[in-house]
């Protein structure tokens, strides 16, 4: 017995020996300590810079939505905000001009979750561009998509946050778009409180005419602003056209470029100063210091020929449709007749399309596609034109109108978008992308309709 008891004494020796105490401190502090510590850092990084932030968020091209995915255009939006005391955050946003003129307060949080992570948890001016009503963030994504951005981030930098100078990294915890936080001056933060951000987002759209031109250091550019807030800028230099796109937002002090546009010497990374004339119908500009101005022009500075039987011959020979999330665009108005809203006994609005050889005898056709309960369907009235449409040596595609289907009431969207489509002054056809064009009138220029093709 005495033998059994140094035995399991002599174990125990052995066992209290060997065992190890883990300390997890570092620098005396646990680690819930230091993910405190880290949080409250971030927090009074956000909150000391003294004139707010500009924040700009670049989206991926794909949206999520209860795990499906859903790929789309990718865009870029810019907002000022302004952390302050109890999780406030004041807000300001480039998404339309009402969102740049008053200005929104919410609530945030900051969290540990896989790594520290900034949370907007209450309905503000990031959340309408991610809402799944595309009436509500104009999506082109699609219902319950938005537009591929987020309002829950985590902190990317790899630094701690006092070392993190005057900018910092997030990334979008759904859809992964990327943003960054700016330390804004004192200048471009009265400039937002101002009002000044409508004032530049109103000044780059005053213009009525599709086609718009910069002149700047005797050079004349085309600019083209498209729906996903990209800029196109055409020029022509020694008998050749040169095109680049750039994504672009609006600051209180003028419209900041992504990436800037390159014509050899000439570096353009923005415009500032928007100012607009309307007597003259000009809008003044500064490009690195240099005095410019943007009149509008009822054609394009390079007419692509080919584009109109491009375009109808494609839907043609592929026995597809063009299709329109919300027709016309007229003097400055998108969806100008309400076509949006239509309703009749075929059900609801889905998209417009233009429908080449519908009819065998042949005729196109102009027709809204309706969503009856759980299927698409034809409207039960619209326009017949003749098949193909008369295509003119300036570049232009004319439609002209053979009848109609069923009775279409006068004065109504469709009654409207008809009367603009037969316009016998006839288009202009732009291609923005493989398979996406927008149609331009060419009497003023002043109406437009963008179109893609439906997957």
């Amino acid at each position: 017995m005495k033998r059994i008891l140094i035995y399991i004494l002599a174990a125990m020796t052995i066992g209290a020996g060997c065992r190890k105490t883990v300390n997890d401190t570092i620098g005396g502090q646990t680690p819930d300590q230091r993910i405190a510590a880290a949080l409250a850092a971030y927090q009074k990084k956000l909150m000391t810079a003294p004139y707010g932030w500009i924040f700009v968020e670049s989206t991926t091209g794909t949206a999520f939505n209860q795990g499906v995915s859903q790929a789309g255009p990718k865009t870029v939006f810019g907002y000022f905000m302004q952390f302050v005391d109890s999780n406030k955050v004041l807000m300001l946003s480039d998404f339309d001009t009402s969102m740049a003129t008053t200005a929104k307060t919410s609530s945030y949080r900051i969290k540990e979750l896989t790594r520290p992570a900034l949370i907007f948890d209450t309905y503000n001016y990031l959340h309408v561009p991610c809402d799944p009503d595309p009436s509500i963030s104009k999506s082109p994504f699609g219902t319950g998509y938005g537009w591929g951005t987020d309002f829950e981030y985590s902190f990317s930098d790899s630094t701690v946050p006092t070392d993190a100078g005057d900018t910092i990294r997030l990334t979008g915890n759904l859809n992964n778009a990327s943003g960054v936080l700016i330390k804004a001056t004192q200048q471009q933060r009265d400039a937002y409180l101002s009002g000044a951000l409508r004032g530049q987002m109103t000044g780059l759209v005053s213009i009525l005419e599709y086609f718009k031109r910069l002149s700047i250091g005797g050079i004349i550019y085309e600019m083209r602003i498209n729906a996903d807030k990209t800029i196109t800028f055409t020029w022509t230099t020694a008998g050749q056209t040169t095109s680049q796109t750039v994504y672009y937002y609006a600051t209180g002090t003028g419209i900041v470029f992504t990436t800037p546009i390159t014509n050899g010497a000439l570096t353009i990374t923005g415009l500032d100063n928007l100012s607009w004339d309307a007597v003259g119908s000009i809008l003044s500009v500064s490009v690195n210091g240099q005095h410019g101005t943007v009149v509008g022009a009822t054609a394009p500075l390079s007419v692509d020929i080919n584009a109109p039987r491009r375009w109808w011959n494609y839907a043609n020979d592929n026995r597809l449709y063009w299709a329109s999330l919300s027709g016309f665009h007229v003097n400055g108005k998108d969806d100008a007749f309400g076509i949006r809203n239509l309703v009749t006994d075929s059900g609801y609005f889905y998209h417009l399309a233009y429908f080449p050889r519908f009819f065998t005898n042949p005729a196109d056709a102009f027709i809204p596609i309706m969503v009856n309960v759980d299927h698409l369907t034809i409207n039960d009235y619209f326009s017949a034109a003749s098949s193909p449409p008369t295509y003119t040596a300036g570049g232009r595609i004319v439609f002209n109108e053979l009848g109609t289907v069923g009775t279409i009431p006068p004065g109504g969207a469709v009654d409207n978008s008809d009367a603009v489509l037969y316009n016998p002054a006839g288009f202009y056809l732009v291609q923005t992308g493989p398979q996406s064009y927008d149609m331009v009138l060419a009497s003023n220029a002043r109406s437009w309709i963008s179109w893609f093709r439906p997957q």
